[in-house]
């Protein structure tokens, strides 16, 4: 399918040396997005941690109810503090889904996640080095708590979760069906922009 996709595009492009093929350069973003990340340790050391945590949560069903458990006693609290608010489709259920290594998109939504559910996440690690039955299983889990308390991981965490916000806005502005080539062009310098300033701030 993917040929006949490629092979269509080729055609296309060979009648009208003008056409742009707007979806490949969302896809062309993923793995560029993926290329320059692999290349910096700090990146693959925090993805490695949450995939090696969120492991750990979702090796159980007993581990996930008392992550769920915890983020709804958290919830509870910071809507009682009037913190946070109510309605509908707000405060659902976050789910901690495993990243594909190719769709940044998918770690986005996975950092973002672990930032939100910070709390809990620390709470059952917190749980697994006092009651897991095996050294092993409490070793690692001391290890992962803390190295997810150290200020670089917090730090790293939010960065990602704000570049990849921006380059996932692009990405899905990309793909919408109704997109022209002066828009994609227009989106891709929104993004340079906010991500300039993100660079200059940080």
């Amino acid at each position: 399918m993917q040929g006949d996709l490629r092979g269509l595009k080729t055609l296309i492009q060979q009648e009208s040396k003008s056409a742009y093929f707007i979806h490949y350069f969302a896809h062309q973003l993923q793995l560029t997005l993926v290329a320059v990340s692999k290349k910096c340790l700090e990146v693959g050391e925090l993805v490695l941690l949450v995939s090696n945590v969120l492991n750990i949560m979702g090796g159980s069903f007993k581990l996930m109810d008392d992550l769920r458990e915890s983020q709804a006693e958290k919830v509870q609290e910071v809507l009682d503090m009037g913190e946070l608010e109510t309605g509908r489709g707000l405060n659902q259920e976050l789910g901690l889904a495993r990243a594909a290594d190719t769709r940044w998109g998918s770690h986005y939504k996975s950092f973002k996640n672990f930032i939100s559910m910070f709390g809990s996440i620390i709470d059952v690690l917190d749980t697994i080095v006092v009651d897991a039955r095996t050294l092993e299983e409490r070793a690692k889990a001391k290890g992962y708590l803390s190295t997810c308390q150290t200020f670089e991981v917090a730090f790293m965490l939010h960065l990602m979760r704000d570049v990849l916000g921006i380059t996932n806005e692009l990405n899905t502005s990309l793909q919408k069906k109704e997109q022209d080539i002066a828009n994609a062009i227009l989106l891709v310098e929104v993004a340079k922009r906010r991500l300039q300033k993100l660079r200059e701030e940080e």
